[in-house]
């Protein structure tokens, strides 16, 4: 299994905004998806996507391209392109998570 973490700096002032979307969930679902856990953390000025099940990453990114126009609802809320990063940290809070039915 691959676990996959983006993350991007959220502008200031866009908190709100940027918990409220990712409260409701992705454009997609992470069980058709191939996914086996996804979830979606804030903290103070960041957001941290995690991506969880084989070839996550490859997923991750056929995702974003599928859902192009769902991803450039970012632009306003965020001050870079994402990252790649080891682990979310422990300051950041969970606000949506997923996971397959065993």
């Amino acid at each position: 299994m691959e676990r996959y973490v983006v993350t991007t700096r959220i502008k200031p002032g866009s908190a709100p905004a940027v918990e409220e979307l990712l409260s409701a969930g992705p454009p997609f679902d992470p069980g058709d998806a191939g996914l086996s856990a996804h979830s979606a953390y804030l903290s103070d000025d960041r957001v941290f996507l995690v991506f969880e099940g084989e070839a996550a990453r490859a997923k991750a990114l056929d995702l974003a391209r599928q859902h192009m126009g769902d991803v450039s609802r970012w632009e306003e809320l965020v001050w870079e392109l994402p990252a790649v990063v080891e682990e979310v940290p422990a300051t950041a809070r969970c606000v949506y998570g997923w996971q397959a039915p065993r």
